[in-house]
């Protein structure tokens, strides 16, 4: 299991970093004072918090249903609210297990400077957070393991790789970096990346008020469905 659950995406990530720290080493980044391989880092850290957060929900959730074993949790005496947050911590604990181990890979390529270490403590577990509840979204909806794929292919992926990971919204012409604002992924890797390095294109406050609604909100849903038992109740 840790093979799967640490070492897939470090190895993953790792590649990213080989790649783009020999291919990119003289790239400039638009509106930024730091080497590209320092940029990255923080966007890559969230792709691993948000791809592992979310898979370890919406997995164990789907396999409790095949399995029937989410009659057990139902049955447990524990609220609607403690349900979600219970299954919702466990989803943390890989995405900043995965995160963490990230980081210290990243280490060997630019140093790890960490500026403001609480900030970005604080928004990695908001971020593990909140895709770990759309993770038991996308379990409580999906019937077979295909449905959860379309919320990581179709949602996830292109919201993750459009969100700034590999470059500035300063530098997309046009609309394009208006657009950027409505994805909420990318506030995420913006305040990230302010953690590192102590630059945005976002006031860090802004981005921080905006993921924190997003938590809520999901957590509000997800809460709501286990009360009504949505898809488990049959």
């Amino acid at each position: 299991m840790s093979i799967q659950t640490i070492f897939a995406p470090l190895i993953s990530t790792s590649l990213y970093l080989i790649i783009f720290s020999y291919s990119f080493r003289s790239k400039e980044v638009l509106g930024y004072s730091v080497p590209y391989i320092q940029f990255i880092v923080p966007g890559l850290m969230i792709m691993g918090i948000i791809q592992n957060s979310f898979a370890n929900t919406s997995s164990s959730l789907i396999v409790s249903k095949y399995q029937g074993t989410i009659v057990e949790l139902l049955l447990a005496p524990f609220s609607h609210i403690e349900l979600s947050l219970g299954m919702m911590i466990g989803g943390i604990a890989r995405g900043l297990a995965v995160g963490t181990s990230i980081y210290l890979v990243s280490i060997l390529f630019y140093g790890g400077t960490i500026i403001h270490p609480l900030l970005l403590l604080l928004t990695a577990t908001i971020v593990a957070g909140t895709f770990s509840l759309l993770g038991l979204i996308a379990g409580l909806w999906a019937e077979k393991f295909d449905h959860v794929s379309i919320f990581s292919n179709f949602f996830i992926t292109p919201l993750t790789f459009l969100s700034g990971v590999f470059y500035s919204v300063k530098s997309l012409p046009g609309i394009w970096s208006k657009v950027s604002l409505f994805n909420p992924v990318f506030y995420m890797v913006d305040v990230v990346r302010y953690s590192f390095i102590d630059q945005s294109d976002i006031a860090p406050s802004f981005s921080l008020l905006i993921i924190s609604t997003l938590f809520v909100i999901l957590l509000l849903i997800t809460t709501y469905l286990f009360k009504i038992g949505y898809k488990i109740k049959d």
